[in-house]
C-alpha cells in the first residue's frame, strides 16, 4: 500500500513538474501586436511605441498576467488610446485591441475647456471654447470635482446623464450628434409629483430649437426617440394650437424655429411604463 502512495505522488509530482516547464517553455509571452478595431486618426504613436508604453515583461508564462496594469499604462501615456481587451492568443501571443476615443464633449471648467470623449477622459485641453473650431459639443452644468486636469486623465463628475449612448441607441452616431446639438446642459428640478429631485437634459439644436428631458434617469432611451422623433417633423404641427398658461396659441413656422419642447413621461406607473411618453410645445 506504501508503494502504491509513493507511486501516485511520484506521478502527481512529475505532473505538476511538466505543467511548470510548459508554462515557462510552451507558454512563454514571444510576441505582442496590435488590432485596431475602428480607424485611427488622432492616434499618433507607432505599435511598437504602444506596446513599449504597456511594460510587458516577455518571455515569462502568459497565465497570471495583470492585464489592467498593461491597459492602464498605455491609456494613460496615449490618450486617444481606449483598450478593448487585450486577448490571449494560445500558446504564447498577446494581442492589444484597441479603438480610438472620440471627442465627444467639451467642458468648461476654472478656466481651461476640456476636450473629452463619452468616458470622460481628457484628449486635449484648449483655452476657451469656440464653437467654430472645437470640434466637440459644448456641455454645460456638468459638476466637476478638483481643480485641475491633465491630458490622459479622467474628469471626476457626479452628475452625468447617458444622453451620448441614448442617442447613438437611437441611430444618431456621433457625426450626426454633433450637426445637429449645438450644446447640451444638465441640470435638476423638484418634482412635486414624485417629492425629489430630478434631471433634466437641455438640448439646444442649431436649427433654433430647445428640447428639456424631464426626468432624465427614467426611460431616457425612449425620451430621446420621442425627442428625435418630434425634431423631425416640428412643422408639420404649424396651424396647430396648443394651451399655454390658459391661453391658446397658433403654431407657426416662425415660432416652432425657437420652440422649446419638454418631454416627460406619465406618473401612474400602474398604467404606464417607462417607454410611455409625451411631449409639450412652448413658444
Amino acid at each position: 500500500m506504501k508503494k502504491k502512495w509513493i507511486i501516485a505522488l511520484s506521478v502527481i509530482v512529475g505532473i505538476v513538474l511538466l505543467l511548470v516547464i510548459l508554462a515557462f517553455t510552451l507558454f512563454s509571452l514571444k510576441s505582442v501586436s496590435i488590432d485596431y478595431r475602428t480607424n485611427k486618426i488622432y492616434i499618433t504613436a507607432t505599435d511598437d511605441e504602444i506596446i513599449e508604453s504597456a511594460d510587458i515583461d516577455m518571455g515569462g508564462s502568459v497565465f497570471f498576467r495583470n492585464k489592467q496594469y498593461y491597459i492602464d499604462n498605455i491609456e494613460r501615456d496615449n490618450p486617444y488610446v481606449k483598450v478593448v481587451n487585450i486577448e490571449t492568443v494560445f500558446p504564447s501571443s498577446f494581442v492589444i485591441h484597441i479603438a480610438e476615443r472620440q471627442k465627444v464633449f467639451a467642458v468648461e471648467h476654472n478656466g481651461q475647456c476640456y476636450i473629452v470623449d463619452e468616458d470622460y477622459k481628457v484628449l486635449e485641453i484648449i483655452g476657451e471654447y469656440n464653437p467654430e473650431q472645437t470640434d466637440a459639443i459644448l456641455l454645460n452644468g456638468l459638476e466637476v470635482s478638483g481643480t485641475s486636469y491633465a491630458v490622459g486623465e479622467f474628469l471626476q463628475v457626479t452628475n452625468s446623464q447617458p444622453i451620448y449612448s441614448a442617442l447613438y441607441e437611437n441611430n444618431r452616431p456621433l457625426n450626426e450628434q454633433k450637426e445637429m446639438i449645438e450644446s447640451i446642459t444638465f441640470a435638476s428640478t423638484f418634482d412635486d409629483n414624485l417629492g425629489r429631485e430630478v434631471g433634466i437634459i437641455e438640448l439646444k439644436f442649431f436649427s433654433g430649437q430647445t428640447f428639456k428631458i424631464i426626468n432624465s434617469s427614467y426611460g431616457l432611451r425612449y425620451k430621446t426617440a420621442l425627442m428625435l422623433d418630434v425634431f423631425s417633423q416640428i412643422y408639420d404641427f404649424i396651424g396647430q394650437t396648443v394651451t399655454i398658461d390658459g391661453e391658446d396659441v397658433l403654431l407657426t413656422e416662425e415660432n416652432l424655429k425657437t420652440a422649446t419642447i419638454e418631454i416627460r413621461n406619465y406618473y401612474d406607473y400602474r398604467e404606464y411604463d417607462e417607454s410611455d411618453c409625451y411631449f409639450q410645445i412652448f413658444v
